[in-house]
């Protein structure tokens, strides 16, 4: 049996075929071949500059907004190629979102900082049920509901985590 890294999933929610990264004349990432599967924890684990975060950053092409950096190969995502000439990056970044190790909320109140998402998208309704909806799926609302207009600043690290997936 090979590899299980290189053995194609039929249920991938990325499909990273050959992919290399560039940061002017440094070769950062060199010929990943990775299926990412739908609806399952992927840890990518390795010593620090060995180039984790920056694969991370060609799932949602935030390395487009690093002048030198350059990716070759293919990156699928629900099987469309995200660098396609065609593909608005902004909207792969709407789709695929990420979450920092270290947060950063809005120094706004909490309640604010997950309907401002909302609202930029176009979402209308009541603003309460909105951040309440979100902050359920994100698992915080049993410890937030008393306290949303408190600033989202004043929250614990894995709190504000939380608080920026909602």
């Amino acid at each position: 049996m090979g590899d299980p890294i290189r053995q194609p999933s039929e249920d991938a929610v990325f499909r990273l075929r050959d992919v290399g990264l560039w940061y002017g004349n440094k070769h950062a990432i060199s010929d990943i071949t990775l299926d990412i599967p739908v609806n399952r924890v992927t840890a990518l684990i390795g010593p620090s500059g060995c180039g984790k975060s920056s694969l991370l950053r060609c799932l949602n092409r935030m390395n487009d907004l690093i002048p030198s950096a350059r990716v070759e190969g293919t990156v699928e995502y629900h099987g469309a190629d995200i660098y396609a000439k065609s593909v608005d990056p902004v909207e792969v970044r709407r789709r695929v979102g990420m979450v920092f190790q270290k947060p950063n909320p809005f120094p706004k109140s909490i309640q604010d900082n997950v309907v401002f998402g909302a609202k930029v998208n176009g979402i209308k309704g009541d603003s309460r049920e909105i951040a309440e909806r979100a902050l359920k799926q994100a698992a915080l609302w049993d410890e937030v509901k008393n306290d949303l207009k408190m600033s989202g600043l004043e929250l614990s690290g894995g709190q504000q985590q939380r608080l920026c997936i909602a």
